[in-house]
Order: C-alpha cells, then sequence, then structure tokens
C-alpha cells in the first residue's frame, strides 16, 4: 500500500517538486519507510494507526521526497575533495547522524521517529 500518492503530494502537502521521477522517489520514501519500521505499518495496517501516525509516516515520505529531489546531482557526502587529472580523492572521516545514515534527511527522520513504529532504532 502506498502511504502517499503523487496527488496527495502535490495537493495536500503542496510539494514542490514536478519532476517526471516523482512516482520513483515516492516509491523509494515508502521502501525506506517500511524498512526504518521494520515492516510495522505493514503488519498491523495504515488504516489501524492512530490518525496522527497516519499523518506523520504521510509527511515523513513528503520529506523524504523533498530531500531525494535537493540531492539529484550532488556527488556523495562523503566526499571532501576529488580531482580527475592526478586521480585523488578524499574520504571524510566524521561520524553520522542517523538519518544520513538512512539517507532519509533529519526532518523525515524525526518525523517518523515521533510515531512510535521506529523502536530499537538508534
Amino acid at each position: 500500500m502506498a502511504y502517499v500518492n503523487e496527488r496527495y503530494y502535490r495537493r495536500n502537502y503542496k510539494g514542490k517538486y514536478q519532476g517526471e521521477d516523482l512516482g520513483q522517489f515516492l516509491c523509494r520514501a515508502h521502501c525506506l519507510v517500511d524498512m526504518l519500521t521494520h515492516g510495522r505499518i505493514q503488519a498491523v495496517g495504515f488504516g489501524n494507526l492512530t490518525k496522527y501516525q497516519q499523518g506523520a509516516v504521510r509527511k515523513s515520505v513528503c520529506l523524504m521526497v523533498d530531500y531525494f529531489a535537493n540531492l539529484e546531482g550532488v556527488p556523495a557526502a562523503n566526499l571532501s575533495s576529488y580531482s580527475l587529472g592526478g586521480v585523488r580523492v578524499s574520504q571524510r572521516v566524521r561520524k553520522e547522524k542517523p538519518w544520513e545514515v538512512a539517507g532519509c534527511g533529519m526532518w523525515a527522520w524525526h518525523m517518523l521517529m515521533s510515531t512510535g513504529l521506529m523502536r530499537g532504532v538508534a
């Protein structure tokens, strides 16, 4: 089941992204939500979540779409420099935040965390 469709993203959430790959971004966000919640939404059924949880899941999906759209064409975040002529690549060493590891953005992560469906996720 899709938590958010293109119509909801554009009309209810009023998302700005209008690219042709919106459906792909929505699919990626749905899969990521299911992964981060360990399939709990599928197990209980989206309709059995509280209204708050349903709204937070939908908003999280939309925020993920915005995050994915903003990252298109941006090089990998862990690279601090890259050279083509001398083939030099440097990688930053830093402690990543959980939303960076998940690749969903800070606001989407926190919105989904507020549902209680991500138990056991640090």
